[in-house]
């Protein structure tokens, strides 16, 4: 058999082509993989986003619903209420409007009445305590001394004091606490009442100091038109009770320099 001739011929072993092919489409796969998990990222990431929006948007639909139900329960209640105003069903927002203010100005006069109910509890709480301070004092009253007090007489003035009771006038001595009593009948320009009016007037500074219980005011009254007709200066000092008097203010303003 004849030999051929020509170019020797150099063939690549199949494994090595199987070899390259194969890693060829390792690395292929390898890169439709990891674009695969890419894209399966930004579709997580995407569909997260729109998980979100929609919860925001749900709630804010829920939030609506709700104010959209509570809306209409207050609408239920309007309904309810124009009736007990005694309007009608249909009646419009102006009369609505006045009788709302009708009922407004309806409440703030009660709620004024029941402020002044209250003050005039309190008052007559208060009342209560003053009254009962008032008898405490009334009663205290009568055992109370009661101070004589010269600041009103001026220096030019020489005192003489009467008391003036129910049944007569006591002249008063400050000096030794001497006590000389007049029955009211007795109250005249002669007699024992006179003679001391007369001792009164030859002082030329005399002024007759008339110190009147609460029961003497007849009594003094008497008393004056009796020193006047002498032509004695008299001053009338009310007594606030029916006390012991207390002559230390004046005993200290006369034993002064």
């Amino acid at each position: 058999m004849a030999r051929r001739d020509g170019l020797p011929s150099a063939l690549f072993p199949f494994m090595s082509v199987l070899a390259c092919t194969i890693g060829a489409l390792v690395v292929l796969l390898a890169v439709m993989a990891l674009a695969a998990v890419d894209t399966s990222r930004s579709a997580q990431t995407e569909g997260q986003q729109r998980r979100e929006a929609l919860a925001v948007e749900r709630a804010r639909f829920e939030a609506e619903l709700a104010e959209i139900e509570r809306a209409v329960e207050r609408w239920e209640d309007v309904d309810r209420a124009i009736p007990a105003l005694g309007l009608a069903p249909d009646a419009d927002l102006e009369a609505i409007t006045d009788r709302l203010r009708e009922a407004a100005r309806a409440e703030a006069i009660d709620e004024a009445l029941a402020a002044a109910r209250t003050e005039a509890e309190q008052i007559d709480a208060e009342r209560g305590d003053v009254e009962t301070s008032l008898a405490v004092l009334e009663s205290r009253r009568e055992t109370l001394p009661i101070l004589i007090d010269p600041t009103d007489l001026s220096g030019r003035w020489q005192p003489f004091f009467i008391e003036c009771d129910d049944g007569g006038i006591t002249a008063l001595r400050v000096t030794d606490d001497f006590r000389y009593f007049v029955p009211a009948d007795a109250i005249a320009r002669d007699g024992d009442f006179g003679r001391y009016l007369r001792r009164v007037s030859a002082e030329p500074s005399a002024l007759l100091v008339l110190l009147v219980r609460p029961d003497g005011l007849p009594t003094s009254r008497a008393t004056v038109r009796v020193a006047r007709e002498a032509g004695i200066r008299v001053a009338r000092l009310p007594l606030p009770g029916d006390g012991e008097l207390d002559w230390r203010l004046l005993r200290r303003s006369e034993a002064a320099p």
